[in-house]
């Protein structure tokens, strides 16, 4: 009778336990060869984890996980991890072996206050404490232990380890008082060192990862590529470009937007890759991430998705949204198969499968910050070359964290690079201060092709217009129909709707973009905008919409080019972003912006303070503006620090103790469940279903379009639900849950 290890998917038959247990040992080898560790400890790593491979899921033989695999059963409701470890423990296993086998799906045991996603500790047998569930787990073991022999058989010849051959198996041995102490929290730290803690998470890790990626879809890993194999560009570089791509360690570049910063970027890290050193590049909107993810694909010619992975949390979506752009035909069938193939990527993005990833800084924070799955940033991390975009666009306790991680990283020979358009000196400061080490660049005077962006003047700001949007529509009009295309950006959703009716009855050719369109209506809208970059015929270019009103996801999310523009007001950060979607290429003489007095709602999502002082010293500028202009009056917006309540929040991001006490917080086989809460992060959301989209969720969910129906989902930020609450319009009796008495439409999106 044939011990299996995986229930029948998709068709399939059921995977034989030998079969899966050899693929997941052929990943852990690839993983081992990636490892940016010398030879010795690789040999070390790889003999440990080959004897936790073997032996971590002999304990599925038990009848009753057996009888689990079969169509339409009961979970077995047993830890089998348990099982395999006990069968280590009586072969005479290490207990750093026994520990990663027990430990490859569920946390160490509950100190009381964690219980979801521990073991259950009435099913561990220790030495002289046996429960009778235990002794039932046994039994059902030791019935199929003669199957079991031959897979076993199979698994020690496939990976040459005739020695474990001569230790039959068994359950003999119960778990020794050493493993007690590790699997809970308060002997652990006691009883081991750090290095013995960090050794047994970096064990953990890489078991739960290769076990993870071969259930995804048993695609091997890349080996890590020496990047600088890859011509990242075509055409010739800036000065600055090229200097950055000559620069070794850590680095801070200033540069305008539009100006090249990525592929200098790039240079930088082709430069700077250490031995199996990866690539984290990270950006602060989901948004732009999607667009960035292509474009780091297209840079290192990664055709067949094996290279450069995108991790957010909408990240399945945004990979089925570019393969069915690639899919001519509209057969369900194809679709159906693009979302599998999504899935599968995403899931392996989560893992030590892509050696180029694209992410949000929250990302990292959620490893360096111990929440799940932290375990693989001890292998992935050290050599590695991190590149954080956009640095300016993060909050003061963001950036705290950043930089508290910047120099973890650091310590463990990472290499660190951060970007901006519009960094303020103190933040430079600030960066400097915790990165001693570090270089600054930006383009210089002193080259000619940097001089040519130093002195291209974009922009002509016009004086600030009285009153508020709303009041000004007319004006607007008026402007736009002299212009070809029109940017007006607005600073909430609301006013962004109410602004486009206004508009759309004048001029039809008005498009609207903000964050409450369901996913599926927001990608429609950016590829319709994006294709204005893309050629028709030879000579003819599809145009951009007369007028796009649109919020902040413009700022970053999209390579656009408008003529000319109007903005609600707003910090200069955010500002000089909006200027960086008008004229941006300079290929028009310098455009008219104009910035109006006031803000139609009255929450503000911004430092009012810091917004008047922007606009002050804005309107103080002389026109037209220049690159330099436009740093100059940030650094004057800022000032030398943040204000008193910006600065607190800044330091208890830096001095957050999981950071700053590393060694003291590790313990092996433990995550932080809590950790979005702590990193307050942005794309955190509550996805909710409109109900006029109700009948055609259902619809796709029964065609098996599973990725397509969740793209009807609208994402709303947690700090808006409290809308509804009294008023009971979220129904979450159903799943996912529904807002109810909503209006919504592809034009308008979703009305708050």
């Amino acid at each position: 009778m044939p011990i299996y290890a995986k229930s029948a998917k998709n068709g399939e038959e059921k995977e034989r336990l030998a079969e899966h247990t050899i693929s997941d040992i052929e990943a852990i080898h690839v993983l081992v060869e990636n490892l940016p560790f010398g030879a010795a400890k690789k040999k070390r790593i790889r003999t440990d984890l080959d004897e936790s491979m073997a032996f971590h899921d002999v304990g599925k033989a038990a009848t009753g996980f057996q009888d689990s695999l079969e169509k339409d059963a009961k979970p077995w409701g047993r830890r089998h991890e348990i099982v395999s470890a006990v069968a280590a423990s009586s072969a005479g296993a290490k207990d750093v072996v026994i520990f990663g086998i027990i430990t490859h799906h569920k946390t160490i045991i509950s100190d009381g206050v964690v219980i979801y996603g521990c073991l259950p500790e009435e099913q561990i047998p220790f030495k002289n404490q046996i429960y009778p569930v235990w002794k039932q787990m046994a039994e059902q073991w030791n019935q199929n232990i003669e199957p079991l022999n031959d897979e076993w058989r199979k698994i020690c010849t496939a990976i040459g380890r005739d020695d474990l051959l001569s230790k039959p198996l068994n359950l003999a041995t119960p778990l020794s008082d050493n493993i007690r102490n590790w699997l809970y929290r308060d002997t652990q730290p006691i009883c081991f060192s750090f290095k013995q803690r960090y050794y047994a998470s970096l064990l953990r890790g890489l078991i739960i990862s290769a076990d993870h990626i071969m259930s995804a879809g048993k695609i091997l890993p890349a080996r890590i590529p020496i990047l600088n194999k890859y011509n990242i560009t075509s055409h010739s570089l800036y000065g600055f470009q090229t200097r950055v791509g000559k620069k070794v360690g850590n680095l801070i570049l200033r540069a305008p937007t539009g100006s090249g910063k990525t592929e200098a970027a790039l240079k930088w890290a082709q430069k700077n890759q250490k031995k199996n050193g990866r690539l984290f590049y990270t950006l602060p909107s989901t948004a732009s991430l999607n667009a960035m993810h292509l474009r780091i694909k297209q840079s290192f010619n990664d055709i067949d998705n094996r290279l450069v992975g995108l991790l957010h949390s909408r990240v399945a979506s945004s990979i089925y949204s570019i393969l069915e752009q690639d899919n001519d035909s509209s057969s369900r069938d194809i679709s159906i198969s693009n979302q599998a193939i999504a899935k599968t990527l995403s899931s392996l993005a989560r893992e030590m499968y892509f050696p180029i990833r694209v992410c949000t800084p929250h990302q990292i924070l959620r490893y360096s910050l111990q929440g799940k799955g932290w375990e693989l940033m001890l292998s992935e991390f050290p050599n590695s070359c991190f590149i954080f975009d956009e640095i300016h666009a993060y909050n003061p306790k963001l950036t705290g964290l950043t930089m508290a991680t910047a120099k973890f990283l650091v310590d463990r020979n990472a290499t660190c690079m951060f970007l901006s358009a519009t960094l303020p000196k103190f933040i430079r400061k600030l960066i400097e201060h915790e990165i001693p080490s570090i270089s600054f660049m930006q383009p210089s005077y002193h080259n000619d092709s940097d001089r040519r962006i130093l002195e291209q003047k974009r922009h002509i700001l016009e004086p600030l217009l009285d009153g508020d949007i709303l009041s000004n529509i007319d004006l607007i009009v008026r402007e736009a129909e002299k212009a070809n295309s029109t940017l007006v950006v607005c600073n909430h959703v609301p006013t962004a709707q109410e602004v486009y009716r206004r508009i759309k009855d004048k001029i039809k050719d008005t498009v609207l973009l903000h964050s409450q369109f369901c996913r599926r209506d927001r990608n429609n809208i950016e590829n319709d905008l994006l294709r204005s970059k893309l050629p028709l015929s030879d000579k003819l270019f599809k145009k951009l919409p007369k007028i796009l009103v649109s919020t902040q996801v413009v700022e970053v999310s999209l390579d656009l080019d408008f003529e000319q523009g109007f903005t609600e007001p707003a910090p200069i950060d955010a500002i000089v972003q909006r200027l960086g979607r008008i004229n941006r290429y300079a290929i028009l003489p310098p455009t008219k912006v104009r910035i109006f007095s006031k803000q139609s709602h009255p929450y503000n999502i911004y430092d009012a303070n810091l917004t008047e002082r922007s606009l002050k010293i804005l309107s103080s500028l002389r026109n037209p503006l220049g690159e330099e202009d436009l740093n100059e009056a940030a650094d004057r917006v800022y000032g030398k620090s943040y204000s008193y309540d910006n600065q607190v929040e800044y330091e208890e991001g830096l001095n957050y103790p999981r950071l700053k006490k590393f060694k003291k917080y590790l313990i092996a086989g433990t995550d932080q469940n809590w950790i979005d809460e702590v990193i307050d992060e942005k794309e955190g959301s509550v996805s909710l279903l409109p109900e006029p989209l109700v009948e055609g969720y259902r619809t796709l969910k029964e065609q098996g379009m599973t990725i397509d129906a969740d793209d009807l989902l609208v994402p709303v930020g947690r700090w808006r639900t409290y809308l509804f609450k009294d008023e009971r319009r979220i129904d979450k009796s159903q799943d996912p849950w529904v807002l109810v008495d909503c209006n919504y439409s592809t034009e308008i999106g979703l009305e708050i």
